[in-house]
């Protein structure tokens, strides 16, 4: 199975699985459908975090469309930075923040634009393959009609689809692969689960010049520098480019936790940038 192919749990070695025969370009129904998906985790309101994590103030995401002066203002970028990793990201369903489904670059307007709707035009512009093609593909049981979805998609999601399609095959893969239940242990359902495998497996696959790709000698990373690349984390870059962030969680794109309580930044492990060094 492609997942058991893509996925190796702490490597202490090179991964030479380089195939000349795979490309590692972006496929369309990744980039214009399935990765779209998270923009359902986003939520509304930002909140800029003090050091001791009380809450400063908060800020409304359409209010800084295409405003990014806000990051420089006194302590925002720290701050913001400190509430990306503490506040809790919205849950992974069908359902979108009306700040991006009603105020998307409103700028000085009342409303906005729709990014939903947005994504369903995208993808007829793209003339992405339908939902069903995209099970069909992916070996997944092709639904021939309506019902056939029973399992897949809720029943009153399967009611409000035969209301909006004449067809099951008429089915938008955006529409038809945010309205599966997730698999078991993920935030997709099982179309865009298969699309994102075989996109992150082509993308290290297909490319030679992959950092953990140790094949050619000539222009691959020592297994000192692999060894301390593997040390790096979200946690100590938030760290080191803040500017005066002290403390964080070891395992920042995950919430604070009993295991994975905030810590002094001096405790989480650096990358060491000595090995580069070239002796003269």
């Amino acid at each position: 199975m492609l997942e058991k192919k893509i996925i190796y749990k702490n490597p202490t070695d090179y991964i030479n699985d380089y195939n000349p025969k795979i490309s590692a370009s972006i496929i369309n129904e990744f980039a214009t459908a399935a990765y779209r998906y998270f923009h359902t985790l986003i939520r509304g309101r930002l909140d800029v975090l003090k050091e001791n994590r009380n809450l400063e103030r908060v800020l409304r995401l359409s209010d800084w469309f295409n405003r990014p002066s806000v990051i420089e203002e006194r302590g925002t970028f720290d701050g913001l930075a400190r509430g990306l990793t503490y506040q809790p990201e919205d849950k992974a369903d069908q359902y979108f923040d009306k700040e991006i489904t009603q105020y998307l670059f409103r700028d000085n307007r009342t409303k906005g634009d729709d990014l939903r709707a947005t994504d369903i035009q995208r993808g007829r512009d793209h003339r992405l393959a339908g939902y069903v093609a995209l099970r069909r593909y992916c070996g997944l049981s092709e639904p021939k009609n309506f019902d056939d979805l029973s399992g897949d998609i809720s029943e009153s999601n399967i009611k409000a689809l035969k209301s909006l399609y004449k067809s099951v095959y008429d089915i938008d893969l955006t529409v038809g692969g945010v309205l599966e239940e997730h698999a078991p242990g993920a935030l997709l359902g099982p179309t865009y689960l298969c699309i994102s495998l075989i996109q992150f497996y082509n993308i290290r696959v297909g490319d030679r010049f992959f950092y953990e790709n140790g094949e050619n000698k000539n222009i691959a990373f020592t297994p000192a520098q692999l060894a301390t690349i593997r040390k790096g984390s979200m946690a100590r870059l938030i760290c080191d480019n803040g500017i005066n962030i002290k403390r964080m969680q070891p395992r920042a794109f995950e919430l604070v936790s009993s295991d994975n309580k905030i810590v002094s930044c001096q405790t989480l492990q650096s990358v060491d940038l000595s090995l580069w060094k070239e002796s003269k």
